[in-house]
């Protein structure tokens, strides 16, 4: 049976065309979840919850983690999702042309200043994707956070930093794996 097609009946492309009308409209969903999926396991929040006196738990990741809102970023999560205060919000659809140009110029800014390696890709490795983020985590992601405290000048710059690089790397492994 494995002639190109054995994907057809596992259990998630079964489940996907169930719910959605079209062919067209499962294949958009499933592209929407990897670019989803590869984008949050380049977030090293995503890898990892702090789990001690304080969060016998966990901290879910840093959304346990509060600290003094800035742009609506009020827990260590949200400012690495913001790429350290500066996407914050979210945009307002649909996109319009000058929107499309903005995020284009923004990303070749970004590629100029971040270049990934191409031998650091490890294409289709994503539990190396995954210990990359959880190294992050532990490196650069908690120290210097103080619960309830702003953070620094230095680990805002050096979060800035760090996510940048991320999502580089996760632009060039998304690309290799849907290509």
């Amino acid at each position: 049976m494995n002639n190109g097609t054995a994907y057809k009946s596992s259990y998630y492309y079964t489940q996907v065309n169930k719910n959605f009308p079209t062919d067209s409209d499962g294949r958009s969903f499933a592209l929407r979840m990897l670019i989803h999926y590869v984008g949050d396991l380049h977030q090293p929040l995503h890898a990892v919850a702090e789990v001690d006196s304080t969060y016998p738990s966990g901290d879910k990741g840093g959304n346990a983690e509060a600290i003094p809102s800035i742009c609506g970023a009020a827990n260590l999560h949200a400012v690495w999702d913001s790429v350290a205060y500066n996407y914050c919000g979210y945009p307002v659809l649909p996109l319009s042309a000058s929107d499309w140009d903005w995020y284009t110029n923004e990303s070749a800014a970004m590629w100029t200043a971040y270049p990934a390696d191409s031998s650091k890709v490890h294409s289709l490795d994503f539990n190396e994707w995954a210990q990359e983020s959880f190294d992050l985590a532990k490196s650069t992601v908690y120290p210097g956070v103080t619960a309830g405290k702003a953070l620094s000048d230095a680990y805002v710059t050096a979060a800035n930093d760090a996510i940048r690089e991320r999502m580089m790397y996760g632009a060039l492994r998304l690309a290799d794996l849907i290509v």
